[in-house]
């Protein structure tokens, strides 16, 4: 018989979690929720949950999704878990989309060697446009870790989660590690996340708003500097690490984020945190650390 274990990392949950996570629960055997450090202000959420998760286990410091993640792995393979569902506090994952992704799983043939099953679009809209499996499947090179469903053989094989990423290009580094051990992705055609991914700020360049035609201003994907520091340094790094491998994802990866960063630094808001966090984790990048981001820029930039 087939166990599927739901892994949800929590940090300074509210309760809007807890209906979530009672959905989810419906769609898989067993749910472990590991909270990452959020301290007595998550006390009675963390409380409510007590009731829906088979487990829930509380970190007493906050060591990044990476090692909140691998907890509740770690939990998993060792009590024989068949599968593995990674999913985001703030993600609502389609009714049915367990049992899609299965589907998968059976249909593939040993020639494919699926390891994983992610999500076909967030919020809407599409991820990655794949390629096609012989059985006709698509086939990504990368997803976004919430609401992939990873066979046990992948996290056996290739390892789990790189905890020195902390946060940002975790999910990115375990897609590429776990190609090159011979798993390829496949998406789950037709089903769509809900996936909270952020802020829109307004683009203003230097301060002088760019309009649409009909006057409105534009907007851009806004990230605070704290991740904007990941950001940088964790691409850089995997760059140098898989880039001489995958040059062309290499060159895609540095096409999208090279735009993000400067419009971070030129548009704000926070421009001169922008500016220090991302020019620091560029250099950190380079001289490959890793790890959580030093406390001296954790107090500028918050």
């Amino acid at each position: 018989m087939t166990t599927i274990f739901a892994i949800v990392p929590t940090f300074h949950p509210e309760a809007d979690v807890i209906p979530r996570l009672r959905s989810l629960r419906a769609q898989v055997d067993r749910l472990v929720v590991v909270d990452d450090g959020s301290g007595p202000s998550a006390d009675a959420v963390l409380s409510a949950l007590d009731g829906i998760a088979d487990r829930v286990v509380r970190s007493p410091d906050n060591r990044g999704i990476a090692a909140a993640l691998n907890s509740g792995i770690r939990l998993a393979l060792d009590a024989g878990a068949d599968f593995v569902l990674t999913v985001d506090q703030d993600s609502d994952l389609p009714d049915g989309y367990v049992g899609v992704a299965l589907d998968i799983f059976e249909r593939a043939n040993p020639v494919t060697r699926i390891g994983m099953v992610v999500v076909d679009a967030v919020n809407g809209r599409p991820a990655i446009p794949p390629w096609r499996s012989p059985e006709g499947f698509g086939l990504v090179p990368e997803a976004i870790q919430t609401g992939a469903l990873i066979h046990a053989s992948v996290l056996r094989t290739a390892g789990l989660l790189d905890e020195r990423l902390f946060i940002d290009c975790v999910d990115t580094e375990f897609c590429l590690r776990a190609r090159e051990a011979g798993f390829r992705i496949a998406v789950a055609s037709g089903t769509d996340i809900q996936h909270s991914i952020g802020r829109r700020a307004p683009l203003r360049p230097f301060g002088v708003p760019v309009r649409h035609d009909d006057g409105r201003i534009a907007t851009y994907q806004y990230h605070s500097p704290f991740r904007r520091y990941y950001i940088a340094r964790n691409n850089i790094d995997l760059v140098l690490t898989y880039g001489p491998r995958h040059p062309r994802w290499a060159l895609q990866v540095a096409k999208r984020e090279t735009g993000g960063m400067v419009v971070s630094m030129v548009s704000g808001p926070q421009r001169l945190r922008q500016v220090l966090a991302i020019l620091t984790g560029t250099a950190h990048g380079l001289i490959r650390r890793r790890g959580p981001m030093p406390k001296w820029l954790s107090r500028l930039v918050h």
